[in-house]
Parts: structure tokens; C-alpha cells; sequence
């Protein structure tokens, strides 16, 4: 399997701030768990984790909502983002739908696949999960931290989902070829860096829930 390629990713990413700094690991127990150490480790140099990424080619601990394992090997793209925020505690679940919107748009206009947000947190493909959003708050004192994980199953074959087969799906298995991962990131970061600066701003949720609800499910 090919690893990440940062000189690629950074021609790709057009951000103003998201996932400038960008944290390379070939493996970790989970990068959430990664990003939340690192967060407690800065002290007084939390301006330089604002936006920060934290990515691994493979996860021995990935995490999914209520702690279930999460298969990360090889192939996907498993990553974390970190955000400074301004947010009230009662206005941090909705982040969790913009991340899985963002992802949802971008794999729909890149790859065509109708992919669907599974309240509160999954990207499905039909009945087959695609990927999932992991979001955790990091306070240290009265600075407040969104670590925002994201995994999507990317270039992963028939054999790397085995286990769960009959449940999961990845991109490469629907549209038969392999994907440019460090594209697919570089995208989602900007849908992602536009979508929640706007309610960072604004606050204005039900203008974003109105295009969410149009491929978010309950069932």
C-alpha cells in the first residue's frame, strides 16, 4: 500500500488555516487519542494546535461512538482535527453533522457515490458504512479544544473489511479503483474549514441543517 504523500496533500490544500500543520504517523493507537495528549502536553502554546492534523496510516485502537473498535488498516484515511473554539458547550454536537456533511459532499462530487449521514455520526453507502465521525472536547482551564476525528474507509479492499463485510463498504470497493487519499483530504478540510467557520460566526445552524437533512436518515 502506498503511503500518504505530504508534498502531493500540500499542493492540493487550499485552506487559510485548517490543516496547514499537519502531524504524520505511520501508526498509533488512535489519533484522537494522540491529538487529546498533545493537547495536554502544549501548556501555554495552544495557538500553534489551532487547525492542526493529525493523520496515521493505520490505527491499532481506533475508536468509534460509545468506544466500538474501528478497523483502520492500511489504505483508509484516518484523521484527526484540532480546533480552538469560541463555541458554547450546548453548540458542539452540531459540529459533529458539519464534519459528516462536508465528508459526505466532497465524496459525492469526487467520486460520484451518493454517500448518506447516519444520525448522529456515520457516512453509509446504501446500508454499507463508509465512514464515521469521532468528536471529543479537550479543556484546559477555560480554553476548549474540538478534537474532531474522521475516518473514511478509502482505498481498502474486500479482504482489509473481512470482518465486516456484510456492515461496511470503502470508495475504492464502489467505484472499483483506487483514490487519490491526499486529495480526498485536502477537499474535506476546505468544505470542512468553510462549513464551520460559517457557524463559528454566525451561529447559524438551521442554514446548514437545511442542505444536512437532505441526506441525513434516522433509521
Amino acid at each position: 500500500m502506498i503511503n500518504f504523500d505530504l508534498d502531493r496533500y500540500n499542493k492540493y490544500l487550499e485552506t487559510d488555516h485548517i490543516g496547514k500543520n499537519i502531524i504524520y504517523l505511520k501508526k498509533v493507537d488512535s489519533t484522537n487519542n494522540f491529538a487529546s495528549q498533545l493537547i495536554k502536553s502544549k501548556k501555554e502554546k495552544y495557538e500553534s494546535l489551532d487547525g492542526t492534523i493529525v493523520l496515521a496510516e493505520t490505527q491499532e485502537k481506533g475508536r468509534g461512538r460509545l468506544e466500538r473498535i474501528w478497523l483502520s488498516p492500511s489504505g483508509g484515511l484516518w484523521f484527526t482535527i484540532i480546533l480552538r473554539t469560541a463555541l458554547k458547550e450546548k453548540e458542539l454536537p452540531e459540529v459533529t453533522l458539519i464534519a459528516a456533511y462536508s465528508v459526505a459532499s466532497v465524496i459525492y462530487r469526487e467520486y460520484g457515490i451518493n454517500a448518506i449521514i447516519k444520525w448522529p455520526n456515520d457516512i453509509y453507502f446504501r446500508q454499507s458504512k463508509l465512514g464515521g465521525i469521532l468528536t471529543e472536547v479537550e479543556k484546559i482551564n477555560d480554553i476548549v479544544f474540538l478534537i474532531i476525528g474522521i475516518g473514511i474507509n478509502a482505498n481498502l479492499d474486500v479482504a482489509d473489511i473481512a470482518p465486516l463485510i456484510k456492515e461496511s463498504t470503502s470508495i475504492k470497493i464502489i467505484s472499483g479503483k483506487d483514490i487519490e487519499r491526499e486529495q480526498l483530504l485536502s477537499k474535506i478540510l476546505l468544505d470542512f474549514e468553510r462549513n464551520y467557520g460559517y457557524y463559528a460566526r454566525t451561529k447559524d445552524f438551521k442554514t446548514i441543517f437545511k442542505k444536512i437533512e437532505k441526506i441525513l436518515t434516522y433509521a
